[in-house]
């Protein structure tokens, strides 16, 4: 099993450029809905099915769109999994958790308790580390740690929401043109913005690019001028820009990885949002307009399957936390600066980042590249983690 790998660039800066564009396939003649519903069968009829379930809005709706396919073709229902997070108050979803699984009767759910487990080089991240090396996405452990409930069976996710249900270039001029009292004035430059030609865009692009604290400045200038590029290039077309964002390079190769990382323990892994012909239905139903933004297209997509409040719901839940533990701050303390390209990364800044509050998760790749630096590697118990037992209710 070969697993991609990140070009010393890619691992400084924490992000996969856009790559080539993947042409946009003929619709497939079908509803974004009836697409999903015919993804979800093929997962829901190899049991047990996990759906991961945070309480957000992406993860809602594809627990109550796979609640509902099961129920109607008489299946087993799906199970929800969800990760909790004692320790980490930014991730407790506790409340929307309990309405979304109330308004669909559904009783049983796997939680699995969190405390530092999934940080990025705990328990779970660290064996995988030593067996495949550094792999994108980085993140894998909270996935991996919801597939080996999934053994058997199948584990669907709810990644791909933001990039196919999000803001779209030209959300803001659908929104303007929607209007029907006075229009807020705070569309005007972002309309302004859409409308803007290419290079204009990319020269924003250039003044507004997140820039890693620890990348020194030559690295820098060069991550700077691809994101620019990938910006200025989404198209205005509503439809082919979400194919755009959810054909980027970082996806793809992200959901190869968890699916080949699902086949070592017998689980069939799923993004339905981010499968193309979900995707491409979609784009077909958006057209040039779209929608006014995420909150109308997620009620336009699955009105009929969650409560309002649930749809329209603009809180999110955050985990940087969890993941930049105390495992974390242990190797960040005794870090020497080893392990990392000094041409392209600033030690000291690096390691200040990584002891910090929140540290930024863009540097996971980083950290595994060091920590593997720092490993003795043995063969005595690869593979092998230590996890605490799940608790159904």
């Amino acid at each position: 099993m070969t697993f991609y790998r990140m070009t010393p660039l890619e691992i400084a800066c924490g992000w996969l450029a856009a790559g080539d564009p993947v042409p946009l396939p003929d619709p497939p003649g079908a509803r974004p809905r009836e697409v999903l519903d015919a993804l979800l069968l093929d997962h829901l009829s190899r049991p047990p099915c996990l759906v991961a379930f945070s309480g957000g809005r992406d993860s809602s709706a594809l627990l109550a769109a796979a609640v509902t396919a099961a129920r109607r073709e008489g299946l087993p229902q799906p199970v929800a999994i969800t990760l909790t997070y004692p320790d980490s108050p930014d991730a407790d979803e506790a409340d929307w958790q309990r309405q979304v699984l109330d308004h669909l009767a559904v009783t049983e759910r796997v939680r699995v308790v969190v405390h530092d487990e999934h940080d990025a080089v705990g328990p779970v991240a660290a064996p995988l580390l030593r067996r495949h090396g550094r792999i994108w996405p980085p993140n894998v452990a909270p996935t991996w740690r919801m597939m080996d409930h999934a053994r058997g069976g199948s584990l669907l996710t709810g990644e791909g929401g933001d990039e196919v249900f999000g803001v779209k270039r030209v959300t803001a001029l659908t929104k303007l043109l929607h209007t029907r009292t006075r229009a807020d004035p705070r569309l005007v430059p972002l309309v302004a913005r859409s409308l803007a030609p290419r290079p204009l865009r990319r020269r924003t692009a250039l003044r507004e690019c997140y820039r890693p604290p620890w990348l020194r400045e030559p690295a820098w200038r060069e991550v700077r001028l691809r994101c620019a590029e990938g910006d200025a290039a989404m198209a205005l077309h509503a439809g082919r820009q979400t194919w755009q964002l959810a054909t980027h390079r970082g996806s793809r190769i992200g959901q190869e990885t968890l699916c080949a990382l699902g086949d070592e323990i017998g689980v069939a892994y799923g993004q339905p949002f981010l499968d193309p012909a979900f995707v491409a239905a979609t784009a077909e139903e958006a057209g040039f307009w779209g929608w006014t933004g995420r909150t109308t297209t997620m009620r336009h997509l699955f009105d009929d399957l969650l409560p309002r409040a649930v749809l329209e719901r603009r809180t999110k839940a955050t985990f940087n936390r969890a993941v930049f533990a105390g495992h974390t701050r242990e190797f960040a303390t005794g870090w020497d600066g080893a392990g990392v390209d000094t041409d392209l990364v600033d030690p000291g800044a690096l390691r200040e980042n990584w002891l910090s509050p929140l540290p930024h998760a863009p540097s996971m790749a980083l950290l595994h590249q060091a920590w593997l630096a720092a490993q003795t590697i043995s063969s005595e118990g690869i593979g092998k983690t230590s996890l605490p037992p799940h608790s159904r209710t």
